[in-house]
């Protein structure tokens, strides 16, 4: 039986996930049982016609403006939601009437309450859905955690210095959620999978201090308090000429530095020196996960497949949008 899939949304990390399904059907993917999983492209739907067509050319898929006609017309097992934050909603509830799996780009919406309702019909509708919250599929992350497994985490410090998106949507919070919800939700995301849920958040943050072609702050200092008892806290500008993502971890016992620039570890535990760098494939694990899970349906939905590998569903990352949701408003509040 082949895997058919469809793509909503064909610009950069489309492309990104379009290359994965690309190696998967010439390389081919197999299940955690090892059968191989036959896999096709069916379709791309992009408001930019020319940008559809021009990603469908060469893989042989139909073309559509309208993603949510996509869905009523194609007969496809799975769809890629990759589309800017304010267009996120009908895609995932057409996508749950069809009973097509999601994988869905962060974050999953620009209101709590439509993420919630969506959700709703997500469940309801009993389809699989993976969001793109891809520092969980880093494997630095996967390190640290092994690192960290039985440590009392208590404290962890998080860099996310950025410049300034040359899309024009990014730059209203009406359409992108400013950068805490757009861009840094992966290290809030990142938090709450390290440390658990947030109780409290405090923060403040800058308004156009250094740039002006934003209608949102362009720094931010947020602070979070977390079930656990670990204290963390979030560092956000987007008026960095260049790009850093850094955390820093203080455990028992243990001390690490997490650099997503180069995907490197360095640190101390128990007193000796760890350090792990890798070339991390981190988009492409997060992908291939996906497309196996999806090869796996009847039993991920039935919940007995133990080799289903989905680290953030549709309601954790609703959580994750509360959470930056909550930071945003603190720190638009502390003037």
């Amino acid at each position: 039986m082949t895997l058919s899939m469809g793509f909503i949304g064909a610009g950069g990390i489309a492309s990104v996930h379009l290359e994965t399904l690309d190696n998967a059907i010439d390389e081919g993917l197999k299940t955690h049982n090892g059968n191989s999983i036959d896999v096709e492209l069916a379709a791309i739907a992009d408001v930019d016609e020319s940008r559809a067509r021009e990603a469908a050319a060469s893989r042989n898929a139909a073309t559509y403006t309208d993603g949510v006609e996509l869905l009523q017309s194609e007969s496809i097992d799975a769809v890629v939601v990759a589309v800017p934050p304010f267009a996120h909603g009908e895609y995932e509830r057409t996508a749950a009437k069809y009973g097509v799996d999601l994988f869905i780009e962060k974050p999953v919406d620009l209101s709590i309450d439509t993420a919630r309702e969506t959700a709703r019909r997500i469940e309801e509708s009993n389809i699989l859905a993976q969001v793109g919250y891809v520092c969980r599929y880093g494997r630095i992350t996967d390190r640290a955690l092994e690192l960290l497994d039985g440590r009392q985490i208590g404290h962890i410090d998080s860099t996310y210095w950025a410049p300034i998106p040359e899309t024009s949507w990014w730059r209203e919070q009406a359409c992108s959620g400013g950068q805490i919800v757009e861009q840094s939700t992966h290290v809030y995301d990142l938090h709450r999978y390290l440390a658990g849920e947030v109780t409290d958040a405090t923060g403040s943050g800058t308004d156009q201090l250094l740039v002006d072609e934003i209608d949102f702050q362009d720094a931010t200092s947020v602070t979070l308090d977390h079930e656990s008892g670990t204290v963390s806290h979030i560092s956000s500008t987007c008026t960095s000429p260049t790009f850093r993502f850094e955390v820093r971890i203080s455990a028992e016992d243990a001390y690490l530095e997490l650099d997503y620039s180069d995907h490197s570890l360095s640190g101390t535990v128990d007193g000796d020196v760890v350090q792990f760098e890798t070339d991390d494939d981190w988009y492409s694990r997060e992908f291939e996960a996906f497309i196996r899970a999806v090869a796996e349906r009847g039993r991920a939905r039935s919940g007995t497949s133990k080799g289903i590998d989905v680290r953030s569903d549709f309601e954790d990352a609703v959580k994750t949008l509360d959470l930056t949701l909550t930071a945003r408003e603190v720190s638009e509040s502390c003037k």
